[in-house]
């Protein structure tokens, strides 16, 4: 049986945070990985979608040129190259998380299905490892709903959609979630005639109500169909194509397609790791039960990253991954509780949004002061034709402190980082109305929504 100070489960960010930082320490590190290094992001998830979602982007804006004054051919996918650019973009990021592990002498990477055999103890292929200290960092894939006749009819999934050797004529995607939303879009850019169905009355239901209602529009101008408050009652496929029964408004019909996307979820990446033979407990949906330093209920055992549910993004793995760096490795107090988690949804325009929503401040007895202004007032917005959207921001009326914010509006993922600053550092929106920002650009959305009334 071979020893080591920690073994990590999972190739992913939140593992690899920590392998890293412990080998740096001079740690001798176990990182176990059966597919690829990099996890999701880099392998099935941000990575390819951005690269597809881009080249989509690059379509649109081809194909709305004539509104700028340029007169170009109407543009034509080649999809077979732009997954082949796709995956060399992936490939390039991939070969950088091996690059980083082979140059580390103290990480081990083992690249088999690895399983509890006890609570300090790991099998991994054939092989018995041993640690006092034992990450689970495996992550999370699609969730697919129970759907009578799915499994026979078969279906895309996010991962398999952007592996398709050739695009459909038409896709009804299933849930109106950021995937859903963003592989529609995206789709709809390249041609293919895409209906998105949805149980929720509106897409996006997690997100502000006025950015949803936006965004809303902006897919069905763009030729998305969107069915809201629709259940599903079956799937079949039909003479090779899609056939999904469904109920809307009372009444039951049939919508039919080339192919169907399901984008209902995430679970988690547990149903190898025999879980119940070191005693680690999860909830009901399978997702690893954690406090909030991220121990789970067995001594020497924690977990990170998406496999314990909650806001499944990169950049919270790598977040979890560099808090329990400092717990292990310094002994610090850490609280994974308390924190800011920015979100942002793809889409052309972004949104993104970090804090409390304005329902929320609301349900937690807040006296809210709510804030918009629109992009279609800020100078470089009109200058580029990007005129959707908006800035909203809530603020604790007591004392002016900011304490949610949510844009949908070009750039939104980037410039939603000035207000992630302002609240980790206790800012007003006296401060927002204060600080002078470079005119003509799309951050001073961001100051004039402070300075409205």
């Amino acid at each position: 049986m071979k020893k080591y100070d920690l073994i990590v489960l999972g190739g992913g960010t939140a593992g690899m945070t920590l392998a890293r930082s412990a080998a740096a320490k001079g740690w001798q590190v176990a990182a176990a990985e059966s597919r690829y290094l990099g996890g999701s992001c880099i392998n099935i998830g941000c990575t390819p979608s951005k690269a597809l979602i881009y080249s989509a982007k690059l379509m649109h804006l081809v194909r709305t040129a004539g509104e700028y004054g340029i007169r170009t051919p109407a543009p034509q996918a080649e999809w077979k190259k732009v997954v082949e650019r796709k995956n060399n973009v992936v490939q390039e990021m991939r070969q950088g998380s091996y690059r980083s592990v082979e140059k580390n002498d103290n990480i081990t990477l083992y690249e088999e299905p690895a399983k509890f055999s006890g609570p300090q103890t790991v099998a991994v292929g054939e092989r018995e490892l041993e640690a006092d200290k034992i990450l689970i960092a495996t992550g999370a894939g699609p969730a697919i709903a129970p759907i009578p006749g799915l499994e026979e009819a078969g279906y895309l999934t996010s991962t398999t959609a952007m592996e398709m050797e050739s695009l459909p004529g038409s896709l009804l995607i299933l849930g109106g979630g950021m995937i859903a939303v963003e592989f529609a879009q995206m789709f709809a850019r390249f041609g293919v005639q895409v209906t998105i169905v949805q149980r929720s009355k509106q897409v996006g239901k997690k997100l502000e109500d006025e950015i949803a209602s936006a965004l809303q529009t902006i897919l069905k101008n763009e030729g998305v169909e969107i069915l809201t408050g629709t259940d599903i009652l079956g799937i079949r496929r039909q003479n090779g194509r899609i056939a999904l029964s469904v109920e809307r408004e009372g009444k039951k019909q049939t919508l039919t397609a080339d192919d169907v996307l399901v984008a209902t979820g995430r679970k988690p990446n547990t149903d190898h790791l025999e879980l119940d033979k070191a005693g680690v407990e999860t909830d009901k949906k399978g997702f690893i039960k954690i406090d909030s330093s991220f121990a789970t209920n067995v001594p020497g055992i924690w977990a990170a990253g998406d496999v314990v549910g909650g806001a499944m993004f990169t950049h919270k793995a790598w977040h979890d991954g560099m808090l329990l760096a400092k717990s292990l490795l310094q002994g610090k107090s850490i609280d994974n509780t308390d924190r800011l988690i920015p979100y942002a949804v793809f889409t052309d325009p972004e949104i993104a949004g970090v804090g409390l929503g304005e329902k929320q401040a609301k349900d937690q007895g807040i006296d809210v002061k709510v804030q918009q202004y629109p992009f279609k007032h800020v100078g470089r917005a009109r200058a580029t034709g990007r005129l959707e959207g908006l800035v909203k921001l809530i603020t604790d009326q007591n004392n002016g402190k900011i304490i949610g914010a949510h844009i949908i509006g070009p750039e939104a993922a980037e410039i939603i980082h000035e207000l992630v600053m302002a609240m980790r550092f206790n800012a007003t929106v006296t401060d927002l109305q204060e600080m002078i920002h470079i005119h003509p650009t799309l951050s001073e959305a961001i100051n004039s929504a402070g300075l409205s009334t």
